[in-house]
């Protein structure tokens, strides 16, 4: 493939933004005059986030360390008489940080650690995993990556960043339609869907080499491929039968067997984390629905989210497989549920007079990325902390990275 590099120069510079806090009413926190200013904290959420303060820190790291607990909600920002703990972070190195923690009153040291980054911005994040880790048992999502679509150039494109969207950086320049976007399992290709050669066709993106590889190009419309996250195995959704059903194939540059063989429309195909169990959408009783997918027989058999007649988009939580997201129709809107096969119920994660769509976890199984469209067009990318009801998704970036949508979440494990 051979890939424009004014286009790639020309968006680089209106594209990569610097490293900022993201503030909101009363948790706002900023660096001014070499103090940390901290707005007060009020309410039940702050009660269950764990108060932690950044000790000796230097200033010229508070930024790139406030965002993440901003972001995460399970942290918060807080005067060191009042916190539990103490994180001092410092630089060890040009792509080092080493932190020392503290707790008690009054505290002291208990645990260092050091983390190597591709820079320090990506040491940061993953010191801040660590920190997530030692402070609340759970992994951190900071060092993983997002891919999306963005239309920033006038056509939608697909774009790698940060997790928390402090950059981004085009990957594709077809001038066409592209979508559906999709990590590989080893997090160094992008599968996706394009009409860049007239018709709907399946591509493989590989990050190093910029190839593009074609995956699919059948009769009929090809939209969408995913691959299985513990095999080479890919799963996809064709049309080359007549109507839109699910294909199997072993590795995604071998032909693929139908699955499904009914007169119903098979979409969004879903994964479950350790690669045995599929979901995708269908409306074999008219209306689209979730269906898990046998895998040997290809019957179709309905989860009972029970909260619309439109649900679509499955997100399977990599962490807990009783817990599945999807978008649902409600209200006039669209907004992100979740159903749990173990309580056969669904709750609702979204809410609001915007659109909630296109659900897709973080690692960590606790946060959700989604698109938001607001009612007069515009989409941006958010984030959700799951664990506390009272927690409010928060936009990870703003209308100069243009409309973005379709997010695809990847770390290295």
């Amino acid at each position: 493939m051979s890939v424009d590099l004014e286009f790639f120069r020309l968006l680089l510079l209106r594209f990569i933004v610097s490293f900022c806090v993201i503030g909101c009413g009363a948790s706002y926190l900023a660096a001014q005059n070499s103090a940390i200013i901290l707005g007060p904290i009020e309410g039940d959420l702050a009660r269950k986030q764990i108060p932690v303060d950044l000790g000796r820190t230097p200033q010229a790291l508070v930024p790139l360390i406030s965002k993440p607990i901003y972001v995460h909600g399970g942290l918060r920002l807080a005067h060191a008489n009042e916190s539990q703990y103490s994180a001092t972070f410092s630089s060890a190195g040009q792509n080092d940080i080493q932190v020392v923690l503290s707790k008690g009153t009054p505290k002291v040291a208990y645990l260092e650690y050091r983390e190597s980054g591709s820079n320090l911005e990506d040491a940061v994040s993953k010191a801040c995993d660590r920190l997530v880790q030692e402070l609340l048992g759970i992994p951190g999502f900071f060092s993983g990556r997002l891919c999306f679509i963005s239309d920033l150039s006038g056509k939608k494109e697909i774009f790698v960043a940060d997790s928390l969207m402090t950059y981004a950086r085009p990957q594709t320049s077809f001038g066409k339609i592209t979508f559906n976007p999709s990590w590989n399992n080893k997090g160094t290709g992008i599968f996706f869907t394009s009409n860049r050669r007239v018709f709907n066709n399946l591509y493989h993106l590989d990050l190093g080499s910029r190839r593009v590889s074609t995956v699919a190009e059948y009769r009929g419309s090809n939209l969408q491929v995913v691959q299985n996250p513990r095999s080479a195995q890919v799963a996809m959704i064709l049309s080359t039968s007549g109507n839109p059903e699910v294909w199997l194939a072993s590795s995604p540059y071998v032909r693929p067997k139908r699955i499904t063989n009914n007169k119903s429309n098979e979409s969004g195909a879903c994964w479950s984390p350790d690669g045995r169990r599929l979901i995708v959408t269908s409306d074999a009783r008219g209306k689209p629905q979730l269906y898990e997918v046998s895998l040997s027989s290809g019957v179709l058999s309905r989860i009972p989210t029970n909260v619309s007649s439109h649900c679509v988009e499955a997100a399977w939580n990599p962490v807990d497989p009783a817990r599945v997201a999807f978008t649902a129709a409600v209200s006039g809107g669209f907004h992100v549920f979740e159903y749990n096969f173990l309580e056969r119920k669904s709750r609702m994660l979204t809410r609001g007079g915007d659109h909630a769509m296109q659900p897709c976890w973080a690692n960590d199984g606790r946060h959700l990325f989604f698109t938001s469209r607001s009612s007069l067009g515009p989409t941006q990318i958010m984030v959700l902390d799951t664990e506390f009801e009272e927690a409010k998704p928060i936009a990870l970036h703003e209308r100069s990275f243009g409309n973005c949508s379709q997010p695809s979440f990847y770390i290295s494990r």
